[in-house]
């Protein structure tokens, strides 16, 4: 290795050691961020892509925290200047496109959201629920529920990609925020009846149906689901 590779090689792994060791701790500022990305990039090895991982998490982060729009648009900026060194440098991988795909969902551009998605599929990479989630929130944000279910009960299983409790947790909310919550309840049965299987429901399932028909006035309804979790509860804890 020439100095020149071997120094490059040096500042690269230090880079990634202040990225990192400042991820872990929160105090990676969005301008600090943005200036070790630029750096970072110059020097960048195959290995580097947790580093800038973690830098557009970082700039993610900064959105949650409410932010201008020229700082919204960080996030895709950095994304395609990664994506054009990536021949001969470092390539985004699934958890890349999982953190443009939050942050298009984010920004309101489902559109682009749905696009990005249809970069992971064409890249290859195989898709899990923590890529598809962003899109099942967008599209209940939207109150397009059933687009969601579809994608949900159809589009996942084709894709080899199994729904976790937040898929469905997601789908819950957005039934229920529509005032929909006796379709909310149906997917929540749907769940505990299959057989104990893949996806059971969780306390946030259960609350959020609950929560749901308080919201629409039936009261007797939420009473009687709150029921019906007491005594699944009792029959587990008697076996």
């Amino acid at each position: 290795m020439s100095r020149r590779a071997s120094a490059a090689l040096g500042r690269c792994l230090e880079l990634e050691h202040v990225i990192t060791g400042r991820f872990r701790s929160r105090s990676l500022a969005l301008d600090d961020a943005v200036k070790l990305f630029d750096e970072l990039l110059h020097n960048a090895r195959p290995a580097s892509v947790r580093a800038f991982n973690q830098v557009l998490t970082a700039g993610s982060r900064a959105q949650r925290r409410g932010s201008s729009s020229s700082s919204l648009e960080l996030v895709p900026s950095l994304f395609n200047r990664m994506a054009r060194a990536c021949s001969n440098k470092v390539a985004p991988d699934l958890h890349t496109y999982s953190i443009l795909i939050n942050c298009f969902c984010r920004m309101g551009r489902l559109e682009l959201s749905f696009a990005a998605f249809g970069l992971v599929l064409k890249t290859g990479f195989r898709v899990n629920a923590r890529v598809i989630n962003p899109l099942l929130k967008g599209l209940c944000d939207r109150k397009r529920v059933h687009e969601a279910m579809d994608v949900l009960l159809r589009r996942m299983p084709e894709f080899g990609c199994t729904p976790d409790v937040f898929s469905y947790n997601i789908i819950l909310k957005g039934f229920c925020n529509e005032r929909r919550a006796e379709e909310a309840l149906e997917l929540l049965h749907m769940m505990a009846d299959d057989g104990g299987g893949s996806c059971p429901p969780d306390v946030v399932s259960y609350n959020t149906v609950i929560s749901g028909f308080f919201r629409d006035g039936q009261v007797d309804r939420a009473y009687n689901l709150f029921h019906e979790i007491n005594q699944k509860c009792l029959l587990l804890a008697n076996q």
